[in-house]
């Protein structure tokens, strides 16, 4: 069997619109028989609205999942874009309000840390620019007076998913045609989401299509027992194109969420969605069954006929003696079909150098197929369907021990055993084989018993040059043999002609630096100035300060950067180009000295006979310069007098990247 596979990203910037595209081909082999296929997986524009903290999309995308079921659409999307509030004002913290009788000292703390310091006036204050550090955990504020005298207050913090700040709202506003099961049915969505208070934050939705309507409402509480998120959806749908209010159904839907953090260093998250009545439906559901009434074939879906679903996610922490976890969800379903139930229990914990993991799961499957037995009402299958579930329980343990002093190679032992008579045991080693960790390797090998062993052995391998990233993997087994190879990268089309470059981000930065080839960006693994003086920092973070270091170690010494940092802060999705000066030519030291003896004073300007200031005067007379001019005459300053300034001649030879020291006599 040979198989091939290319995914392609491509896109075009013009100003703040961007216009994406994602593609894939493969092509397989076996026996002979070959098969190829071309796929747009995505098409759309989008860019950035500033003015109203927002991001346009027009094209195919998906809806946000967290009031309704997410849907594939093509059309339009207006959201808000928090990534354009600085540090700050994201996430969810409190407002603190306070009093202060004198010139005061606040600091606030969580969890016994100090998260805040500030100093206020006399009167009343507000703080409300805290930074997120996490969902739980009550605040402490501490006001120190002028007079040394303490007040202390406390402000309940415990937030679950959904919680905004005080006075903060998002929206998000889609309106297109579903894509799923090439329905072709067009929809509208819209919700809204307010801070009201520290404890109080609001929320609504509705979902409006063909013969569907879902309208939610919902609330986010903050106590000081935990934070409890509300929610309530109710669905209107109707599945025939028959028109007939009995055909019409109405469901609810309930969801509560719960969150809270306790002093013992126990984390707490539960999450239960129930669906009252088994009227409700989501719109993918819908649309589902009605394709199935179309063309009588089969239709599966995880949410039509669920009862209930619930999550809990349990995290305890043991000090030295390590971490302890719990996870576990359970989802119920009508008509006959078992619960799919999974739980995970864990414990880890550092000894030196080690780290060691015991993991035990259980997890209960079942999935039902639904069919047509009219042309009316869709109804579930029992014929021919299995309705006992599928258990499986996994005990698994991993060591991993590093080797060497900088811990570049990590030693990897595992060993699991399922319930449905499946051991692995296995061995690894990986690491980086560079200092600048551009070069990984992997190496493994595992036993497997079933019915019988079966032993395997696998290497792997990841380069990251500037332009590109290249991987390899080759594995043996007792009845297979498999080698793969990959290559993955970036062609960026700019004014400056063609760079090649790593994986991109949908946010990256072409770097300019004339000359400067084999300098090193020092915040972007294996990236480096190409010989025609252009590289590509594959990724920066939008709306957000990035410094920019070039490395001149490994540059040619014929050229010098003027300038070795810059600073920008992208637009989401945005290209910038960022040019660092360069000067070119032999690299001299000239050991000065004045006519009468004198040494030239520190900070007297080179000037070479087009008025360009080379370099200046160091202590001792010693002054830098780079000139694209082998021989010639170049000025020193030190002021505005004839008595401050000299000249003398020079003539370098071309010694390639050797710095010449050259004692000069300046008259």
């Amino acid at each position: 069997m040979r198989a091939f596979y290319t995914g392609v990203n491509s896109g075009i910037n013009w100003g703040l619109w961007r216009l994406r595209n994602q593609s894939s081909y493969h092509y397989s082999e076996v026996n002979r028989d070959s098969q190829e296929s071309f796929t747009s997986i995505r098409t759309y524009a989008i860019r950035a609205l500033p003015e109203m903290g927002s991001e346009l999309l027009l094209g195919e995308t998906y809806t946000r999942g967290n009031v309704f079921g997410s849907l594939g659409f093509s059309g339009i999307q207006l959201q808000t874009d928090n990534r354009m509030l600085p540090d700050s004002q994201r996430g969810y913290a409190p407002v603190v309000r306070g009093l202060a009788s004198t010139t005061a000292k606040v600091v606030i703390k969580q969890n016994g840390v100090s998260i805040y310091q500030t100093t206020v006036a006399a009167g009343p204050f507000i703080i409300n620019d805290l930074y997120p550090t996490s969902y739980e955990g009550d605040l402490l504020v501490e006001v120190t007076e002028a007079d040394g005298k303490v007040l202390t207050f406390t402000v309940p913090f415990s937030a679950v998913p959904g919680s905004l700040r005080e006075g903060h709202s998002q929206y998000a506003f889609s309106v297109g045609e579903v894509s799923y099961l090439g329905s072709g049915d067009y929809f509208a969505d819209a919700t809204f989401e307010y801070g009201l208070s520290n404890a109080l934050t609001l929320n609504s939705g509705a979902r409006l299509a063909d013969d569907y309507l879902a309208l939610s409402l919902g609330t986010v509480i903050g106590t000081e027992w935990g934070a409890f998120g509300l929610t309530a959806v109710h669905s209107s749908s109707r599945i025939s194109n028959q028109w007939s209010f009995d055909d019409w159904k109405y469901g609810w839907r309930l969801g509560l969420n719960y969150s809270h953090s306790f002093s013992t260093g126990t984390s707490l998250s539960l999450a239960g969605y129930h669906y009252s009545t088994e009227s409700f439906l989501e719109l993918n559901d819908v649309l589902g069954l009605r394709k199935t009434l179309e063309n009588k074939n089969l239709f599966e879906s995880e949410t039509y006929r669920q009862r209930a679903e619930m999550s809990l996610s349990l995290n305890q922490s043991l000090g030295d003696l390590g971490f302890v976890y719990l996870n576990g969800s359970k989802r119920q379903y009508r008509d006959g079909r078992d619960d799919d139930d999974q739980l995970q229990l864990g414990y880890s914990i550092s000894l030196g150098h080690w780290n060691v993991g015991l993991t035990f799961s259980r997890q209960y499957m079942s999935q039902l197929p639904i069919s047509m037995e009219t042309n009316v009402n869709p109804v579930i299958s029992m014929d021919s369907f299995d309705t006992s579930r599928i258990k499986e329980d996994l005990v698994s343990l991993t060591v991993s021990i590093p080797l060497g002093g900088r811990q570049s190679s990590m030693l990897n032992l595992g060993a699991s055993n399922s319930s449905r008579g499946l051991n692995n045991y296995s061995l690894g080693l990986s690491g980086t084989v560079l200092d600048d960790k551009t070069w990984t390797y992997g190496v493994n090998t595992s036993v497997q018993q079933e019915v019988s062993t079966s032993e395997s052995l696998s290497l792997n391998t990841q380069k990251r040059f500037s332009q590109a990233t290249a991987t390899g993997s080759y594995s043996i087994a007792d009845s297979y043999q498999q080698l793969s190879a990959g290559l993955s990268g970036a062609i960026v089309a700019h004014s400056g002609g063609i760079t090649l470059s790593q994986n991109l981000s949908d946010t990256f930065a072409i770097v300019e630096a004339d000359g400067a080839t084999g300098a090193r960006v020092t915040n972007s693994w294996g990236t480096e100035i190409d010989t025609r003086g252009y590289a590509i920092i594959p990724s920066l973070t939008p709306y957000r300060s990035n410094r920019i270091t070039l490395d001149t170690g490994n540059m040619l010494s014929s050229t010098e950067l003027l300038d070795t940092q810059q600073q920008v802060a992208p637009y989401a999705g945005a290209i910038v180009k960022m040019k660092f000066d360069t000067r070119h030519g032999i690299a001299a030291l000239f050991m000065t000295q004045r006519v009468d003896g004198g040494v030239i004073p520190i900070g007297a300007e080179i000037i070479d006979e087009d008025g360009q200031v080379l370099g200046m005067v160091g202590q001792a007379g010693m002054a830098y310069v780079r000139t694209s001019k082998a021989n010639g005459q170049l000025n020193i300053q030190w002021g505005e007098q004839d008595t401050q300034q000299c000249h003398f001649d020079y003539a370098l030879e071309l010694k390639g990247d050797i710095l010449q020291r050259i004692p000069i006599i300046c008259g």
